[in-house]
């Protein structure tokens, strides 16, 4: 009772330390995460009318607003996925480093990446930047498997970096906000917080369902071994401690140290009830080893030693990860940031002065208008009706009646309006012809798609730093899969011939030797992003290039069908639509032209023969 009393206190003294930084942190990353929800706002298009002298609410709040900042970030949104290139570090790894390749093109298809991405293209630019959150989920379980790899993004409302501290790779530690109700916490962790009170969000929907939901911090850490710890909270009640939270663990006997079984409730060696929770450190593999046999060779009499290979238990280490499972990816750099600069930053004010420029000239346009002068006691009806019926009593009261227009003159306002817009459009960098809209300065294709490239050209920092994090995520993926991945996974490979096959990614396949003859898992492996791979899953763009490729001869002649066969071949491995007919055809074409050429041979050598002639030693018809 004494002990556990110590530990309970040694609990609730580590967790004090840690809310007291996690406190720290959050103070000093406050002024970003207001100035997030106001970027959010702004793209919302909620996001209050403010005076644009002292900067505070102004009176009047426009019903309409034009969403620039909406606008301008959906202009920029790219659905592609970029795809990994893996390159080994040593030489004579290049088919590992292809089969990672193939493998995490798998996963990436598998983990629904393409809505993972629309979001990230959204949040980016509004926050400044956005995070991934990386997890090895073990309750997927099939047949074969145990566990598998988890993606999701994380708001950056959701991420807390150590205070002072702006590169992810030179923290002590961060922390991330899940929001998740009771009954969650408690099916997976176990414990019961009903008792712990409110959120640290300052989601209004959230707060609104106080009663259900419950904030739970994650404070990832490391360790005096270099490794990743975690501790875990929900107001005061820890839910998860791990000081070394990657590593392989196992139930072992306090006493002895003796490995406990499933079933075992006393240890099998000493008898002792108690048990504790220990890291496992190596794991027992089955692999082939040259091994020297001696045998006598009946023919000869002698005895003879060969050399086989033999499957035996061999004692290796678990790969054990030394990183946050997060990776962020920034808008545009900024020293001295955590994620970096927004876009809505830099043009939301411009926003709200085309808002008040709106509402200024919308009030005039409403003020204005006609006036009708008529005598006094002639009643004319205001209604909506086309056409109006009135009663003349005298003849000359039709003389009295008189309209007075009166325009309005907003054109200044409207001019001031667009100069906004023009002005919010070149701080970010986007042309008319990058939004497909009509361009004035362009006035040919080819000036067209040059002024697009242009603009392209000046976002391509922001493409470099979503190509940057999927090249982090890919490593990390690879580095999960060493780790706990402990069956064979199956992955789908494109042959040399074009063809798909199924092919199993085992990790034990990276295991190698060091000089002392210490097993140790390879991951020295360099990962980046292909743009050339990105182009092959596009069919469309696919397509052109290989029509171009044959228009142009790059296959041989047009003409000839053995051409149009390696063409048309080329097109079904793309999946073009009806290429399985057309190559279908072809073949069937070149059979018979292959059936006729045949015949005339035939028919030239029965003719020689029926006018004397006769081979000669090589085969060659001769005359006689």
């Amino acid at each position: 009772m004494e002990d556990q009393i110590k530990t309970e206190n040694k609990d609730k003294n580590k967790l004090e330390i840690w809310q007291e930084k996690f406190t720290k942190s959050k103070t000093a990353y406050d002024s970003d995460l207001q100035t997030m929800k106001d970027n959010d706002d702004a793209y919302e298009g909620i996001r209050e009318i403010k005076n644009i002298n002292t900067g505070e609410r102004a009176n009047k709040q426009g019903n309409i607003v034009r969403k620039l900042c909406f606008e301008l970030v959906e202009s920029q949104v790219d659905s592609n996925i970029p795809l990994p290139k893996v390159v080994s570090r040593n030489s004579g790894f290049d088919k590992l480093s292809q089969t990672i390749e193939d493998v995490l093109k798998s996963e990436i298809d598998r983990l629904d990446t393409e809505e993972i991405n629309d979001q990230q293209e959204r949040i980016t630019p509004v926050a400044g930047g956005s995070v991934f959150y990386i997890e090895w989920d073990n309750s997927v379980k099939t047949s074969k498997s145990i566990g598998d790899i988890m993606l999701k993004v994380l708001s950056p409302t959701q991420v807390i970096p150590q205070a002072g501290v702006y590169s992810l790779d030179d923290m002590d530690y961060v922390f991330i906000l899940f929001e998740q109700t009771k009954q969650q916490i408690k099916q997976k962790y176990g414990v019961d917080v009903g008792d712990e009170n409110g959120t640290e969000n300052t989601d209004e929907e959230i707060n609104d369902n106080e009663e259900e939901i419950r904030t739970h911090v994650f404070a990832y850490y490391r360790n005096e071994d270099g490794g990743i710890g975690l501790i875990s909270w929900v107001g005061d009640k820890v839910i998860q401690d791990y000081d070394n939270y990657f590593e392989r663990k196992q139930e072992v006997c306090a006493k002895c140290g003796q490995v406990k079984k499933s079933n075992d409730e006393v240890c099998s060696k000493c008898g002792s009830k108690s048990f504790k929770t220990s890291k496992k450190e190596t794991e027992t593999v089955k692999m082939l080893k040259p091994a020297q046999k001696t045998v006598l060779n009946p023919s000869t009499g002698l005895v003879e030693t060969t050399t086989t290979e033999e499957l035996v238990d061999v004692e290796v280490p678990y790969y054990e990860l030394n990183q946050f499972p997060i990776i962020p990816r920034k808008n545009v750099s900024k020293l001295g940031k955590f994620l970096g600069n927004s876009d809505v930053e830099y043009i939301k004010d411009l926003q709200n002065d085309i808002a008040i420029y709106n509402i200024k000239s919308r009030e005039k346009t409403l003020k204005g208008g006609s006036l009708l002068a008529k005598p006094k006691g002639l009643e004319i009806k205001g209604t909506d009706e086309e056409l109006k019926i009135i009663d003349i009593t005298e003849p000359g009261d039709i003389d009295k009646l008189k309209i007075f227009n009166f325009q309005v003159q907003n054109q200044q306002e409207i001019s001031m309006q667009e100069n906004e817009y023009q002005y919010a459009r070149q701080t970010i960098g986007i042309t008319d012809s990058f939004q497909g809209r009509q361009d004035p300065t362009a006035t040919s294709g080819k000036a067209k798609e040059f002024a697009a490239a242009q603009t392209a050209g000046r976002l391509n920092s922001k493409k470099t730093m979503k190509d940057f994090a999927f090249s982090k995520i890919y490593e990390l993926i690879f580095k999960f899969l060493l780790a706990f991945a402990d069956e064979p996974r199956p992955y789908l490979t494109q042959t040399e011939e074009g063809d798909m096959e199924y092919r199993l990614f085992n990790k034990y396949d990276f295991l190698e030797q060091d000089p002392d003859g210490k097993y140790y898992y390879n991951d020295e492996f360099i990962f980046s992003t292909d743009i050339s791979a990105t182009l092959s899953q596009n069919r469309e763009s696919m397509w052109q290039e290989t029509r171009l490729n044959f228009t142009s001869g790059a296959y041989g002649p047009t003409t000839d069908i053995n051409t149009l066969i390696m063409f048309w071949t080329i097109m079904d491995k793309l999946h073009y639509p009806g290429s399985k007919m057309a190559l279908k055809h072809l073949m069937k074409q070149q059979e018979n032209q292959a059936l006729i050429q045949q015949q005339k041979i035939q028919n030239q050598m029965a003719g020689g023969v029926m006018n004397g002639g006769g081979t000669n030693g090589q085969g060659q018809i001769q005359n006689v």
